[in-house]
């Protein structure tokens, strides 16, 4: 479910992979004392990228389950490793003909980082369209992010994911393209990473997109008033998501546009997400009442 939430803003999350599951040494709380077995499940975890948190001296916590403990590894341990991390920006729809006939021979499974890679990744299967995803596939790397935000030193590629009932679908084949790694941020690729321009195959395809608009000043953050009354449909789907997520409806107070946060407790990760969702569908902010607990 989160990585559908996800896809509701149309931006960079933070994919966290492995076919098979994984032993890490790292420590919880990291006050000194020694590092211990980490157990990683074999399959995906899915963030948004400010929740990946890394440590002063270089360790970067896991994504884990609400189930397990912190795990926080030594940076080099996970990228050498065989725990996949890379930060991601996923089209929302399958890929038209033209694009796969652009697709390069499939590798088994999703990708693995540039340097981990070997010869026999190499498949003979042949595309699924309807299950591929255009995806702009950002790296970890030692200098870059996760140690700090995504930059220059983080090296990306185009690839096509394949995806099952709207989740990472491991052991499917990718199909990469004729691109070589180019940093995050180049100025050639660079509709894909402007947050405002969808994430579509004219990007590859080479088709002229439509002229930006001239950049307006920054706005002052707008509070949500009785313009945002004229989108009930977009009202209508965070209540959707709400009824299925906490059982229930109402969070909102349309009469004063106030979020009552405390409805959402256990539930935080989500409610962060479809706020960011709504309010950048309705143009405007909501105010907040009171603090939504966080599960232990």
């Amino acid at each position: 479910m989160m990585i559908l939430l996800l896809a509701l803003l149309d931006w960079f999350s933070v994919y966290q992979y492995a076919p098979k599951a994984v032993a890490l040494r790292g420590c919880s709380e990291c006050k000194g004392e020694p590092d211990d077995v980490c157990e990683v499940r074999s399959g995906a975890q899915v963030r948004r990228v400010d929740e990946l948190r890394s440590t002063a001296d270089g360790r970067v916590y896991l994504l884990r389950s609400k189930a397990d403990p912190d795990c926080a590894v030594p940076a080099k341990a996970l990228l050498h490793g065989s725990l996949e991390l890379a930060a991601i920006r996923m089209a929302g729809a399958a890929p038209s003909q033209a694009l796969l006939e652009k697709a390069r021979p499939a590798v088994k499974g999703w990708p693995r980082a540039p340097e981990k890679r070997k010869a026999d990744q190499a498949s003979a299967a042949r595309p699924q369209r309807s299950a591929l995803r255009l995806s702009l596939v950002c790296w970890a790397s030692e200098q870059g992010w996760p140690r700090a935000g995504l930059d220059a030193s983080n090296p990306c590629e185009w690839w096509l994911l394949p995806m099952k009932d709207k989740e990472p679908d491991l052991a499917a084949a990718s199909f990469p393209f004729d691109t070589k790694a180019f940093a995050f941020g180049d100025s050639r690729w660079a509709r894909a990473f402007d947050p405002a321009a969808t994430l579509d195959d004219s990007i590859l395809l080479g088709e002229p997109a439509a002229p930006p608009p001239p950049p307006p000043a920054a706005p002052a953050v707008v509070r949500c008033g009785d313009a945002a009354r004229a989108h009930p449909a977009v009202l209508d789907r965070f209540e959707q998501w709400e009824t299925q997520i906490r059982g229930a409806r109402r969070s909102i107070d349309t009469a004063s546009w106030t979020l009552k946060a405390a409805a959402w407790s256990g539930h935080c990760q989500e409610m962060d997400v479809l706020r960011a969702a709504l309010e950048q569908q309705l143009g405007c902010a909501l105010s907040q009442q009171g603090q939504c607990a966080r599960s232990p």
